[in-house]
């Protein structure tokens, strides 16, 4: 049976279960979270609850998780980014790296905020009801013919190590990607030069961040 592990249980966490369960398929829903207060009088939830941070979580029991498992992440880091640097023991004496704004330039919107770059075809808050269109923008109704994920993948080069996750919606608002694309990120993070950069994205929006050797 699939595995589902809904990382995160605020606002999103809550909204991806319910968009998950009426897609009315069979699998075992993991809710993850390292605040009490999050899964405290949830006993009626059709999933097993777990205490604890989601990256940990997700390194410990890594042998357990199947490659077609989803991972849907809803808190407010950059998962894939924080699971890396948790599973990089051949890196040692690793040191984060902010990603050049040059990634963004051509994009509406693109901001550091701490360590992380945060990428997004839209400079306006989007319609919680978005289906995410492969044509166009939902609200706006411009055409958009190159999905974010694949703009930031191809900025790829001889001297750019970067590695991108595909955020797939699952539901209006919810994403989520397959638990074997974290084991690839591990891999080509342990066999690239430095610097290297990650990035998970949408059709429209995303997070960067790197790291240096």
């Amino acid at each position: 049976m699939t595995q589902v592990f809904i990382v995160g249980f605020g606002k999103f966490g809550n909204r991806a279960l319910a968009q998950w369960r009426r897609r009315g398929e069979k699998a075992r829903i993991w809710i993850i979270d390292h605040r009490p207060e999050a899964l405290s009088g949830k006993e009626n939830l059709p999933g097993i609850r777990v205490l604890a941070d989601g990256p940990q979580f997700l390194t410990r029991y890594q042998e357990s998780i199947k490659d077609n498992d989803w991972i849907i992440p809803a808190l407010p880091i950059h998962l894939a980014w924080e699971w890396l640097t948790l599973n990089l023991r051949k890196r040692p004496g690793y040191k984060t790296v902010v990603p050049p704004g040059s990634f963004g330039l051509k994009l509406p919107y693109c901001q550091q905020f701490g360590d992380g770059l945060f990428l997004s075809y839209a400079d306006f808050i989007c319609p919680e009801n978005c289906p995410a269109p492969v044509t166009h923008c939902f609200k706006t109704k411009k055409k958009r013919t190159i999905p974010l994920w694949k703009f930031i993948a191809d900025q790829r080069g001889p001297k750019i190590a970067l590695e991108v996750i595909e955020s797939r919606q699952l539901a209006p608002g919810v994403g989520g990607f397959p638990f074997g694309e974290l084991r690839k990120l591990q891999i080509r993070a342990q066999m690239s030069r430095p610097p290297f950069f990650v990035a998970t994205a949408c059709r429209c929006h995303g997070v960067m961040h790197g790291l240096t050797w």
